[in-house]
């Protein structure tokens, strides 16, 4: 039986015993990293999200999941699970997405964590390749692994793009955090390795950002130091139509690109001593999260929003997307004014490649 806790609602979580050594030891006698899995009324994915954690060929990790009162047949999905690396913990009532997901960091044992979407999946190697790494450096920030990129609406994954200049190591994390703002690299939630301690003293996952908690998370991480880089998919990623953010309003998702963007800038002005390269990140954070943001107002405009709305929000935001290339504008333009028709067409070739405009 997947021993397992019920936490009421409101209760406090500080009584938790943290785990104080982050000594890098081949044997121990509680996990070294800690994936996490929040959960809400998905039976169906959570059992090969769940196989696909147990399968690492890593020896010391658990498998954590926070079921956040989910309706459907999730416990019994738990229950057929015997393998002692899994606990579970039960909430009470429904207490939110990104609560749920401060929950499992609050409770995970491992010195590292890792949080994996019920949908996503992780690869055998991903924990024994992360740990490789950290025993070369004990204490790292985290370890960027690339992941793949499914298409939930199409069936169809696609692999991550790869750094041409950073091979697998430890480096600065700066020029990893640099590679991602420049999409010469593919990374997602699912296939980083945070340091538990360093995430918790910073607050875990911001609550205010539903859209870009994630990147707000891992991202400021890797201005603090050294991390590691593992340049090849160990994880999938997989995004949705009717996704929780995709249901945010565009004004919504275009405020959490600049806040994070914002965080990131600020983190970089705090902790990068190289004044070259604490400039190079900030313009780079800016960029970035201005060419996510076209993409927002393509997506809002090829889901029905009209001209003049896409327009207006646009102009609100109009300091926000300065920093756009001119291939990225002109091509934001052509989906805005174009016909239904071909806005269709554009729609399905932008879900095989989601995170890019320019």
């Amino acid at each position: 039986m997947v021993p397992s806790v019920n936490i009421p609602k409101g209760a406090s979580l500080d009584s938790v015993q943290t785990v104080a050594n982050h000594n890098f030891r081949a044997g121990r006698d509680y996990p070294f990293v800690t994936i996490a899995i929040p959960t809400y009324n998905r039976a169906a994915l959570l059992k090969g999200c769940i196989a696909s954690a147990l399968s690492q060929t890593y020896p010391h990790f658990e498998v954590l999941v926070s079921n956040n009162a989910s309706p459907d047949d999730t416990d019994r999905v738990l229950r057929s699970f015997s393998d002692t690396r899994l606990r579970v913990i039960n909430q009470e009532t429904n207490i939110g997405l990104l609560p749920n997901w401060n929950a499992c960091l609050e409770n995970a044992k491992g010195d590292y964590i890792v949080f994996v979407s019920d949908d996503d999946r992780v690869m055998p190697w991903l924990l024994e390749r992360s740990a490789a790494l950290i025993k070369q450096q004990p204490q790292l920030s985290s370890v960027i692994t690339l992941s793949n990129l499914h298409a939930a609406s199409l069936g169809q994954t696609r692999p991550p793009r790869t750094s041409r200049l950073c091979d697998t190591g430890i480096r600065d994390g700066a020029a990893i955090l640099k590679a991602f703002l420049t999409d010469q690299i593919t990374v997602n939630m699912c296939g980083v390795v945070m340091r538990t301690e360093l995430l918790r003293e910073r607050g875990g996952i911001p609550l205010d950002l539903p859209h870009t908690a994630d990147v707000a998370a891992w991202a400021p991480l890797l201005l603090l130091g050294r991390a590691g880089l593992i340049n090849e998919a160990c994880a999938t990623y997989t995004y949705h139509d009717d996704s929780e953010t995709a249901r945010l309003g565009v004004e919504k998702l275009l405020h959490d690109g600049r806040k994070v963007a914002d965080l990131i800038a600020q983190t970089a002005e705090i902790h990068v001593q190289d004044p070259q390269m604490r400039k190079t990140i900030q313009i780079h954070a800016r960029r970035c999260f201005a060419r996510r943001g076209l993409i927002t107002l393509s997506d809002y405009r090829k889901s029905g929003g009209s001209i003049q709305e896409t327009l207006n929000v646009a102009w609100q935001f109009r300091h926000d997307l300065y920093d756009i290339s001119l291939k990225a504008a002109l091509r934001f333009v052509a989906v805005t004014f174009c016909p239904q028709r071909l806005a269709s067409r554009l729609r399905r070739l932008r879900h095989s490649t989601p995170e890019q405009l320019a």
